[in-house]
């Protein structure tokens, strides 16, 4: 069975929440509870996962019990930040002053 294809037009709400959990983790985090997190199945999680890794967003690193984790790189952190000013400011009308995810 080969890699999922990456999702053509990716929706910028399932990005932010993908981006923002592993954001407020600090630490990488096991992709079932990642996926959890995302709230998208199994599927929808692996297309995405492939999408942040061919794009630098995301890492996967392997635990001593040899589970995957997923850690965002720091153009991930940067691509957060830009993705949730943009989402506040053209999506919402509101300027980026406070925490970044309200």
């Amino acid at each position: 069975m080969g890699s999922p294809s990456p999702p053509d037009r990716p929706d910028l709400f399932v990005v932010a929440r993908f981006l923002e959990r592993l954001w407020r983790e600090g630490e990488p985090m096991v992709k079932t509870r990642l996926q959890v997190a995302a709230n998208v199945n199994y599927d929808v999680f692996a297309k995405y996962l492939a999408w942040f890794q061919s794009r630098g967003l995301v890492n996967l690193e392997s635990d001593a019990d040899g589970r995957d984790r997923v850690a965002i790189t720091e153009k991930g952190k940067r691509a957060y930040r830009q993705l949730v000013e943009w989402i506040n400011e053209f999506v919402r009308g509101e300027r980026m002053d406070g925490p970044l995810w309200r």
